[in-house]
């Protein structure tokens, strides 16, 4: 019997995520996880009948916690299989890929490795951006969890397992960091292609360091990217 979610999550996305689960299970205690301190500090108690999903969230889970967690700890992946890690939607167009996803796993001590529950594939069109990537990516999360929402809620069994696996190495910060690092001789198709994976944003410039200088694209946009496109884990 389920009797409390730990969702860990973006302030923004908390409410229409609680309103799912409420939705199909009115006595679940969905328990609001904004940071590691708050972890911590939920996590000192029993974990009996405690449920853990992290969507959105940049939260790293201790091994010694997720192994507490009697009715399982799953994470809403915002790509595919193929594409682990951070920024999964920029490293996906800067390859030049045609077929996204959203994928929905068990978490586990390494970063996008555990085993994989769900994934929801969908074809991109030519020349899709990252902003528009990412709502892509949003919406199809969305819908895995009100897909797997009833089970989540009311179900204290495992959710299946299906038979996809990861591939690829899990991409970092550091990775999507040195994406935005334009070297200086860049070429035209270069920069295009850097700039299509990016995007623009608060934390998605560009920048390139010439005679000492950081240079940095002016962000355009203002409202942020997707919050979902930076899930980490």
């Amino acid at each position: 019997m389920i009797e409390e979610i730990l969702l860990l999550s973006d302030p923004v996305l908390i409410p229409e995520l609680k309103a799912v689960l409420n939705g199909v299970n009115v006595d679940l205690k969905v328990n609001a996880i904004l940071t590691r301190k708050q972890l911590d500090e939920r996590c000192q108690g029993t974990l009996k009948n405690t449920r853990m999903v992290s969507f959105g969230s940049d939260i790293i889970v201790p091994e010694a916690i997720l192994n507490r967690v009697e009715c399982g700890a799953y994470n809403f992946h915002p790509g595919p299989p193929t594409y682990p890690g951070r920024f999964p939607s920029s490293f996906f167009l800067y390859e030049g890929g045609t077929r996204f996803g959203s994928t929905v796993h068990e978490m586990a001590p390494k970063v996008d490795s555990g085993a994989i529950n769900a994934v929801d594939w969908f074809d991109v069109p030519p020349n899709v951006d990252c902003v528009t990537l990412n709502a892509m990516s949003f919406r199809s999360l969305f819908t895995l969890f009100k897909t797997l929402s009833p089970h989540l809620a009311r179900n204290s069994a495992p959710l299946s397992r299906i038979s996809d696996t990861w591939q690829g190495r899990p991409t970092t910060q550091k990775d999507f960091n040195a994406l935005c690092r334009l070297p200086s001789d860049v070429s035209e198709a270069e920069f295009k292609r850097r700039y299509r994976a990016v995007g623009e944003g608060p934390d998605h410039a560009l920048e390139m360091t010439l005679f000492g200088h950081r240079f940095s694209l002016d962000n355009q946009h203002t409202a942020p990217d997707v919050l979902i496109g930076a899930t980490k884990r």
